[in-house]
């Protein structure tokens, strides 16, 4: 494949991409296709964007510890709503969603409850709205940090998306 940059001939090869592009810090997609380039350029090669941020959402409404700021911004991009949206949606103020968003101020544990359950109802993923009411909540773990996501992006449809 020829480089976009400097038009010369690049590598592909499989590996590991810290998927920075979805805002969060803590995200390793396995064996996904990476260009390489002797100018320098390099870039991951991610199918289907959309359906895997919806797999990583399902792992944040999983997870036992509670969310971070960075996934908190996560999910509600994922949604496509502005902060001020979210806060009003959520009954709180925006400069609340901004403290929570920037890690200046983690939301109390029944409102870490409310976002995962507004994230689920507003998605449609009811299923997990059940989930996280029936084994979830009581597990919630205050002050964890951002655990790593390896992601095999083998898991990813392979078909094309639609978005």
């Amino acid at each position: 494949m020829a480089c976009p940059i400097c038009k010369k001939e690049g590598r592909i090869h499989t590996g590991e991409h810290h998927y920075t592009e979805s805002g969060l810090q803590n995200v390793w997609l396995m064996g996904v296709e990476l260009f390489e380039c002797d100018c320098g350029e390099n870039f991951a090669f991610i199918p289907c964007a959309q359906e895997l941020n919806k797999l990583i959402s399902q792992i944040l409404l999983r997870k036992e510890g509670q969310l971070s700021g960075r996934e908190i911004r996560f999910l509600r991009k994922h949604m496509g709503m502005k902060s001020k949206d979210f806060a009003k949606e959520i009954g709180v103020k925006p400069v609340t969603v901004s403290r929570w968003e920037n890690g200046d101020s983690p939301p109390t544990e029944p409102l870490d409850r409310l976002i995962r359950l507004f994230y689920a109802a507003r998605m449609g993923l009811g299923e997990i709205a059940t989930e996280l009411v029936k084994d979830k909540f009581h597990r919630l773990q205050k002050g964890q940090k951002e655990s790593p996501i390896y992601f095999p992006i083998d898991q990813i449809k392979r078909e094309p998306c639609l978005i």
